[in-house]
């Protein structure tokens, strides 16, 4: 029995949605088993369960479709990528990004099976190999003025995510990384660092408790003088459950 592949709708207009779902439907090795109708949803989605392929629209409501290809294409499980939009001018900009194809709205049944035919072919040559994790940081290098500071992992309380950078917040003060969250996340110590909410990765050994806050929802107190609190998910508050065994 030939494999089924998953796949993940990116689209902030549903009737879209239900359209390209529908020209899928005829291809029953793909199974649909995730929607979106923007980035940071679909993200959450894709760092949740492994995906083949994300079916994925330029234009969304909270973010640009090229953006979220470039973070997927950082992701543990790197997926295909096929585009399908109405805007034909950003085909040169879908492709820098490994894009696996490009289809442009309105979308015939016969360009879909094509792009099938393809991804398929490709899905079942080999199991892609697994993208091997970056090594993990010792130290990490940060700029302040003209100089550039090395950190000891120790020293550093927290990551907050800043735009395309990082904010880290330590013992001797604060910096700003090159580094995304996620690209930290990969390389740093998960016994040590935790990503509790997803704009924050913190330094378990600088947490003294775990808070109750409004809304029942919960946070994380550290040892700094300020008291500082992060916010935990509640996704990530089962996570955290069971890192730490309690």
């Amino acid at each position: 029995m030939k494999a089924l592949y998953r796949a993940l709708i990116v689209d902030d207009e549903a009737p879209a949605r239900s359209e390209l779902r529908f020209l899928l439907s005829r291809h029953p090795r793909i199974e649909v088993v995730g929607e979106a109708s923007g980035a940071e949803e679909a993200l959450a989605l894709v760092e949740k369960l492994s995906y083949d392929v994300v079916f994925l629209d330029i234009n969304l409501h909270d973010s640009d479709g090229i953006e979220v290809a470039t973070e997927l294409v950082r992701s543990a499980d790197t997926p295909y990528v096929v585009f399908v939009t109405a805007y034909s001018e950003f085909a040169v900009r879908a492709f820098e990004v490994s894009a696996f194809d490009y289809l442009v709205k309105p979308v015939t049944e016969r360009r879909i099976d094509q792009t099938m035919d393809r991804l398929l072919a490709c899905l079942d040559a080999a199991p892609r190999a697994e993208p091997q994790r970056p090594p993990r940081l010792d130290r990490l290098a940060v700029n302040r003025s003209d100089k550039t500071v090395l950190l000891e992992l120790d020293q550093i309380h927290y990551f907050q995510a800043e735009g395309d950078y990082t904010r880290v917040v330590a013992q001797p003060g604060s910096y700003l990384s090159s580094y995304s969250l996620k690209a930290l996340e990969e390389r740093l110590e998960p016994r040590q660092f935790f990503r509790c909410h997803r704009s924050y990765i913190v330094n378990l050994g600088h947490v003294s408790e775990i808070i109750t806050l409004p809304s029942n929802t919960y946070g994380l107190r550290l040892k700094d003088e300020r008291k500082t609190v992060l916010p935990l998910s509640r996704r990530q508050t089962r996570e955290l459950r069971k890192h730490l065994e309690f």
